[in-house]
Formats: structure tokens, C-alpha cells, sequence
């Protein structure tokens, strides 16, 4: 099992508000279980970047928990720093966060 320690902002606007609000309030940041990694190219990550409320055919039905642990999609692109998504079965990024270290 692949964990993460994150603080997903639900409905975020861009991935600006994702970032300050991580930065913010670190100690809001849970362990997430990762169910799945998509390897995006740069195009469609900035594109998730800007609009995390777009359909994204690749997140439906996912999310959600799972044996105590909640899952999100990791989302990954050569170079920048992993997204995790938790559609909550939904096909956009419900709720959207980045690693908080520790």
C-alpha cells in the first residue's frame, strides 16, 4: 500500500489555491491511501492545473474510502510535483491536494 500526506482542498478554483492553502495549514494534512497513478503529459497536467471542475473521464467512479484509508488518484507529469485527486466517484477533482511534508 503507497500512502501520501496531503491536504485536499475540495473544490478547488486552480492549483494556486491548492498550493496556498497547503502551505497555509499543514497541519491539516491526513495519510491518504494512492489506488492509482496516471502519468499525464504537460499539456493535460497544466490543463487540471487551471480547471480542476472539467470532466476527466480517467477520474470517474474513482475516489472514496477504502478500508479506513481514504483514496485518491495520483497524477503525475515528467518534472512537476505529483496532484492527488479524490473525485469521490464524481469525473472532476472534487477535492485536489499536493505532498505536505512532514
Amino acid at each position: 500500500m503507497k500512502t501520501v500526506k496531503t491536504y485536499l482542498i475540495r473544490k478547488p478554483e486552480d492549483i494556486n489555491e491548492v498550493i496556498s492553502m497547503s502551505e497555509r495549514y499543514p497541519e491539516r494534512a491526513i495519510e491518504v491511501e494512492i489506488s492509482e497513478t496516471i502519468e499525464l503529459t504537460a499539456k493535460q497536467y497544466n490543463y487540471i492545473c487551471k480547471n480542476p471542475f472539467e470532466d476527466y473521464n480517467f477520474l470517474t467512479g474513482k475516489g472514496g474510502y477504502k478500508d479506513g484509508y481514504l483514496q485518491v488518484i495520483e497524477l503525475t507529469c515528467k518534472g512537476k510535483q505529483p496532484l492527488y485527486a479524490n473525485p469521490e466517484g464524481s469525473s472532476y477533482c472534487r477535492y485536489l491536494g499536493i505532498k505536505v511534508e512532514d
